[in-house]
């Protein structure tokens, strides 16, 4: 699992944006604003392969296949 930490004023189209164009793997990811956000603790949460912290709100992405 990875977690991006968005900086500053970075967004959450930002963030993964960047998420997506520097994959090691070049794997595509994409979330919903309203379904994919999650809490610690919460399967979404440990079972995400890249997990968004945006100013303390957790989102779960999610590989688009």
């Amino acid at each position: 699992m990875n977690i991006h930490l968005c900086k500053g004023d970075e967004t959450l189209e930002q963030a993964l944006e960047y998420i997506n164009s520097h994959d090691k793997d070049n794997r595509k990811y994409t979330f919903d604003k309203e379904a994919d956000r999650c809490y610690i603790g919460d399967e979404a949460f440990s079972t995400a392969p890249v997990l968004i912290n945006y100013k303390n709100t957790y989102y779960a992405l999610h590989e688009v296949e």
